[in-house]
């Protein structure tokens, strides 16, 4: 495997759960330096020379009062309402996961979770639901089913429709970049509480490509 001379040194150690150890494996972080350093937030167009952002808020008797952001130069929305974010990379997939999770020896959380399994279909038939699982698969400790989004419409009104009746539930949404383990950890958004994934078995698959001399993306 070769490693890009313009990437930066791979680092000895990175940061896991707030504590600094040992880089588990130096070829996938050398490929993809963002899993290391987040960089900087994107803004979609040039800010450079454009005066500085006010401090100023709108008055409020509570001091909570929000402030007067500027237009943007060309006038539109943030492409953000457009496309779902697929990575930067030409190698992730336009579509969204969401992963709704029960505990197997809760019987209410199963007849829950079959019941909004259910709901979904009928409420959102243009969404692709996938089969309700009874057993852990994958890097997945708990049974779930999955809904996959395409559009930020979708994933809004999926995401409205959750945080009303996922009830006791577990909800992992997250992107495909490509980068299945960062797709499943860094870039992964909870609702309900946070279930800890296998992402150490990501991570194997992509030392298992990068043994068999494939530098790409997980898919």
């Amino acid at each position: 495997m070769t490693v890009d001379p313009s990437q930066p040194a791979v680092p000895p150690t990175i940061i896991n759960n707030g504590e600094e150890v040992p880089n588990p494996n130096p070829a996938v972080y050398a490929i993809k330096p963002y899993l290391r350093d987040y960089g900087t937030p994107r803004v979609s167009y040039d800010a450079a020379g454009l005066p500085a952002l006010s401090g100023t808020v709108s008055p409020n008797p509570t001091g909570r009062g929000s402030h007067t952001n500027p237009r943007r130069p060309d006038g539109a929305l943030s492409p953000s309402y457009g496309p779902l974010y697929a990575g930067t990379t030409g190698q992730g997939r336009a579509n969204w996961d969401i992963h709704i999770y029960y505990k197997p020896n809760n019987l209410g959380e199963k007849e829950y979770a079959r019941a909004l399994h259910s709901a979904i279909r009928r409420e959102f038939p243009e969404l692709k639901v996938y089969r309700f699982w009874d057993v852990p698969i994958g890097p997945h400790p708990l049974p779930m089913f999955e809904v996959d989004v395409f559009s930020t419409e979708q994933l809004g009104a999926a995401l409205s429709y959750l945080v009303e009746n996922k009830g006791p539930l577990s909800v992992l949404i997250h992107p495909n970049t490509g980068d299945a383990p960062g797709d499943h950890s860094v870039r992964a958004t909870w609702l309900g509480p946070r279930i800890e994934l296998d992402v150490e078995s990501l991570h194997a698959g992509e030392r298992r490509r990068l043994a068999e001399g494939d530098a790409g993306f997980a898919k």
